[in-house]
């Protein structure tokens, strides 16, 4: 963490001294970064020798953490107070006035609805949080665009880091990011953009390692309050950060192995008991047949390519005899113990997983998990592991909504409370859904239709679900009105032949028709009920 002193950090050599130390903390992302990617060159994709085994366990172990911490997008809500005697005490120990609008809370949650849906806010939090897990840190910048449309953007780890003041609990008093552009020579440019209350700052860094302001490039604060959100894990440390010696130690083992079921596929053959003609080495001689010397006046030795022909006829010869009998042929080959090394790649899985908290999905326990109740259990440990993160990560959306919710306070006047936003953060794990529904339908009339259709396990807009039922309960009342209508007149049309026909009936005809027309109401009403 980077702490500044608030009045002279947009001084350019304080720029220029932040740039130092973040610098130092960016080539530790990227190598960081790197592990995760275990991206093999060009050349070595090509090769057939390839002498680096690399086993992706920190991606693995980055890509399930994240998965399951940000798998499915937040769910926010509206809460308030209703109890009056909590909103007495409220106002006469903090003098606090609540304005109970239920209008106004309904207008948070769709504006609130509208903004995260606009920023497509499921990819935005499944990206910042890759990079926390991974990179041990994520930012966001807070911006509007041309069209007055509210964005938040996730902002690279690998090139941007949070400022902090001095307080405590310390406040983020800026940003600061930097890149590589060309200039309008065609030249590389780095440029550095520190954000701040004040606005964006832009500087350029010199030769003598300080740095020098872009003042046409500056533009002044459009926002009351910060507008980026920095979450940096407090002890410095990415989920798979712990684990790379075992990592390195797991490769190894494999390697290893590897190594030795080479040599042993290209082993030596020995022979004893056999003296080969001719030797392994003889002197080179020129093209005039006279013997080469090296430098010192010794006789240079060349592979002898008889001897070479004849080792390579033995090796593809089905039958060698040994003249005597104490000859042998055997292969020299190097002794596997495949039980001790199973057991040694199982103890390093298996530590690997205890520590970084990230289930081995090979494990028996695991493959045997039947429900959703059993798979909770397998995650326990990793939910420990990311309990910190669940914290940092609500206290930083709450805080961005609470910018963007000041914004929209002084621009349209209104007074939102964005304490009365709820954010849940859901793990993203298999679920049963029968049983998943169920549970939601059992909880019909305790609670609110639309959450109970946010409880189902199908990813439904609930608003836009009660609506659709709204409109065709109403259909159906129209439909049910129409029809009744059309029957009555049948029945009337019927009725009315019948007395032209025989008039001795007419006062039995008229009852039947009082009775179907109470049937029917009956009938349309029990409907309009239901």
């Amino acid at each position: 963490m980077i702490q500044w002193n608030k009045e002279t950090l947009e001084n350019p050599d304080s720029v220029a001294q932040i740039l130092s130390l973040a610098d130092t903390e960016w080539n530790n992302r990227k190598k960081l970064y790197e592990r995760i990617r275990r991206k093999t060159s060009n050349s070595e994709i090509v090769s057939e020798d390839d002498k680096n085994i690399k086993v992706g366990f920190e991606n693995y172990i980055t890509s399930m953490t994240t998965g399951y911490f940000a798998g499915k997008a937040p769910v926010y809500d509206v809460e308030k107070i209703s109890d009056p005697n909590k909103l007495k005490i409220i106002k006469k120990l903090l003098n606090k006035i609540f304005k109970l609008d239920d209008k106004q809370d309904e207008e948070l949650k769709v504006l609130i609805d509208y903004i995260s849906k606009y920023n497509d806010d499921a990819t935005e939090f499944f990206d910042l949080a890759f990079d926390y897990f991974g990179m041990r840190a994520c930012y966001e910048i807070l911006y509007e665009n041309d069209d007055n449309e509210i964005i938040y953007a996730k902002q690279s780890a690998l090139n941007t880091i949070g400022i902090f003041d001095y307080s405590t609990p310390v406040n983020q008093i800026g940003q600061l990011r930097k890149w590589t552009e060309k200039d309008k020579n065609n030249s590389d440019i780095t440029i550095v953009e520190l954000t701040t209350i004040n606005g964006k700052k832009y500087y350029s860094p010199t030769p003598n390692k300080t740095t020098k302001e872009l003042t046409e490039r500056n533009k002044a604060g459009k926002w009351s309050m910060l507008p980026c959100i920095a979450i940096e894990n407090e002890m410095g440390l990415s989920i798979f950060e712990l684990v790379i010696s075992l990592i390195c130690a797991y490769e190894r083992v494999i390697q290893n192995s590897r190594n030795t079921f080479q040599y042993n596929d290209e082993a030596k053959l020995k022979i004893t008991g056999y003296e080969p003609d001719e030797d392994s080495l003889i002197q080179e001689v020129d093209e005039k047949g006279t013997p080469v010397v090296d430098e010192k006046g010794n006789p240079k030795m060349i592979e002898n390519p008889l001897r070479k022909q004849f080792d390579e006829t033995l090796l593809k010869a089905k039958v060698f005899y040994t003249p005597d009998n104490s000859g042998d042929i055997a292969w020299v080959e190097k002794t596997v113990q495949d039980t001790a090394l199973q057991n040694h790649k199982k103890t390093l899985i298996d530590l690997i997983a205890m520590i970084s908290g990230v289930p081995n999905i090979t494990d028996l326990g695991f493959t045997t998990a039947d429900n959703a109740s059993a798979l909770d259990r397998k995650f326990f440990a990793l939910e420990q592991m990311i309990t910190q993160a669940d914290k940092q990560f609500k206290k930083a959306i709450l805080r961005r909504w609470e910018t963007i919710i000041d914004r929209i306070n002084k621009r349209k006047h209104k007074n939102y409370d964005f304490r009365s936003i709820k954010i849940d953060l859901q793990r993203n794990l298999p679920t049963d859904k029968g049983t998943e529904t169920d549970r939601a339908l059992k909880l019909r009339g305790l609670l609110s239709d639309e959450s109970v259709i946010d409880m189902l396990p199908d990813d439904l807009d609930a608003i836009s679900e009660l609506e659709k039922v709204d409109k065709q309960n109403q259909d159906n009342i129209e439909k049910n009105i129409q029809n009744m209508a059309k029957m009555g007149q049948d029945i009337s049309n019927v009725a009315l032949n019948t007395r032209q026909d025989n008039p001795n009936k007419k006062f039995e005809q008229d009852d039947e028709i009082k009775k179907e027309n109470v049937k029917q109401t009956d009938t349309v009403t029990k409907k309009e009920e239901k």
